[in-house]
């Protein structure tokens, strides 16, 4: 008789490989539209974009460099790691061309800091986007 084993794993450990081209749930406020393509949210996710139509400011805001999240952003805008989107992000801001993205602790934090600042626009991808947040992808 064949013994099959299963191997178990913690889900802090498979989170990382499930979260790895998947696209978030955008959230922004009042950013002068309610939907963007998904080639302008890609482009506001890579720093190409300093304005909104209304004249706000652009704030990208993001959970930490070490997070699962930040790596899930990072391989959907850019198509690489966390280390290289943030050395994409560390290159704009050093040559003037963009802001630096605010980096919180967690989703949470994420949306409180974005529901506060007008402008601001971020990604979330396992907290439900608050209604009044929510973004359409076109």
């Amino acid at each position: 008789m064949k013994r099959i084993r299963l191997l178990l794993l913690p889900p802090m450990l498979i989170l990382p490989f499930l979260l790895i081209g998947q696209v978030g749930t955008p959230i922004a406020n009042d950013i002068g539209t309610q939907a963007l393509s998904n080639r302008q949210l890609k482009a506001v996710f890579l720093g190409n974009k300093s304005l909104w139509d209304n004249n706000k400011t652009v704030t990208v805001v993001l959970t930490s460099s070490n997070s699962q999240n930040f790596e899930a952003t990072a391989q959907w805008a850019l198509g690489t790691d966390a280390f290289e989107y943030q050395k994409h992000w560390l290159s704009l801001v050093f040559q003037g061309r963009s802001g630096a993205p605010v980096l919180l602790d967690s989703e949470t934090e994420v949306v409180e800091y974005i529901s506060a600042h007008p402008g601001a626009i971020g990604m979330l991808y396992s907290l439900p986007p608050p209604p009044e947040l929510e973004i359409d992808v076109k």
